[in-house]
């Protein structure tokens, strides 16, 4: 979920480049993607610094098997019962953290 501060938005003068609005997300949002971040890169054994958010799982190469790893860590670790389709429903952690959070169902 993205929120934009529109309070800190303002039009530049004319000529110039406008002031683009200030993103800001939830904490959850956050903490989500850490977690994604961390358990992908586990799956796939790299360091999670070389795992972008917003690029598709699927590029990576994550399976159908660590797909459902991931939806059975959710539940366990984080207490989110998810479909065991939501890596190709929501095909990027940003997605997938956006997704869990607009279903209020971070922990």
């Amino acid at each position: 979920m993205t929120v934009i501060d529109i309070g800190n938005w303002t039009p530049a003068a004319a000529g110039s480049e406008m002031r683009r609005p200030v993103i800001a997300y939830p904490p959850e949002y956050q903490e989500l993607t850490d977690w994604l971040t961390a358990k992908v890169a586990r799956y796939l054994n790299v360091p999670p610094g070389t795992i972008g958010i917003e690029t598709p799982l699927a590029d990576y190469g994550l399976d159908s098997a660590a797909s459902l790893e991931l939806c059975a860590d959710l539940e366990y670790e984080k207490g989110i019962a998810v479909e065991t389709t939501i890596v190709w429903d929501y095909a990027t952690i940003d997605a997938i953290a956006e997704h869990l959070v607009a279903q209020g169902a971070s922990s």
